[in-house]
């Protein structure tokens, strides 16, 4: 059973300016919260992140609304969280969420995200850049160019070592990192733009199969070192897409996949590396936190360890969902 994490006591709170050493740096400010010792949980404001971008600066308009730039498309903030058990001697992987519609990086936090991600004991860092803002939005602003995904996690690398979470006695870069995208819902968008011109290991994708067809199974075709798993529900939209993508894999591209419900959901499944394919009965916006999915595909399981089995959720978990046993 996960033990998640409770904050305890009062947030701290510091502010640090820093100034661009060179052009292509970030002028960032961190606002810093302490979380506990050694964990760090901060936002920061980069140039690279997915907005503002040039495609939205007059807004976005959507069945007769309209979503101005100033409320929704004018935010550079990055989340992270660094878990007290990171560390820099070990290979480092860092895991990018983007959040679906109508949604922000501080709402999106009702899911148990970062939560569940601290409890999978991955050697990770978790980043999450602001989307289109509360707006019904697949748009991934900049992170949608060629080469910006990688200019955006070098830029971070090097914020890391300039606030003393890597050393400094080393150069960072793009290659040097396992990558993990993931996201829900509207995410699919920036998610399959990404994979087409990145060296991506690993995606999560949590009812999020609404479209980029093709840049997908390019994707899981290409490596048997590709980890994939979509969970998918029938009335999120992604049914019959998710079942035309198993299709094509299985028949077209001869990739072995395994397709199964939630409920018989096993360890093996997660842990065999093929690409997964999982029907839930929940609802669409409940696939990341129900079963404490998002901890159950991160961690890396062992076996001999009790299996996380439907319906196994823990009342930190509940309490995040304002559920009532």
């Amino acid at each position: 059973m996960i033990q998640f994490k409770t904050i305890i006591g009062s947030i701290l709170c510091c502010f640090f300016i820093m100034q661009a050493i060179a052009q292509k740096e970030s002028i960032i400010i961190i606002s810093a919260i302490g979380k506990g010792p050694q964990e760090k949980f901060f936002t920061y404001h980069s140039k690279y992140a997915p907005f503002p971008d040039s495609a939205r600066m007059n807004g976005h308009d959507y069945e007769g609304m309209h979503f101005t730039y100033k409320d929704h498309y004018d935010d550079s903030s990055v989340q992270v969280l660094i878990p007290a058990t990171f560390t820099s001697k070990k290979p480092i992987e860092l895991f990018v969420w983007f959040h679906g519609w109508y949604n922000n990086i501080d709402s999106a936090g009702g899911f148990g995200l970062t939560e569940q991600f601290s409890s999978a004991g991955r050697n990770a860092i978790f980043i999450f850049p602001e989307g289109p803002k509360n707006a019904p939005d697949s748009y991934g602003g900049k992170l949608e160019r060629p080469e910006m995904f990688a200019l955006f996690i070098n830029d971070f690398l090097k914020q890391l070592v300039a606030i003393n979470a890597l050393p400094n006695n080393k150069t960072y870069s793009f290659n040097d990192c396992s990558i993990t995208l993931a996201g829900h819902s509207g995410a699919y968008r920036v998610i399959s733009k990404i994979i087409q011109y990145n060296k991506i290991d690993e995606l999560l994708l949590f009812d999020a199969m609404y479209g980029g067809n093709d840049a997908y199974l390019k994707w899981i075709a290409e490596s048997r070192q590709h980890r994939f798993i979509q969970i998918y529900t029938k009335d999120g939209g992604t049914f019959e897409n998710t079942n035309l993508i198993m299709q094509k894999l299985k028949d077209s591209l001869k990739v072995n996949i395994t397709s199964v419900s939630e409920k018989e959901l096993k360890m093996d499944d997660v842990r065999s590396g093929k690409p997964l394919f999982i029907f839930s009965e929940s609802e669409h916006n409940w696939v990341i936190t129900w079963n404490s999915n998002l901890y159950r595909f991160l961690h890396h399981w062992k076996k001999g360890e009790p299996w996380l089995k439907s319906k196994e959720i823990t009342k930190e978990i509940r309490n995040l969902m304002n559920w009532k046993n």
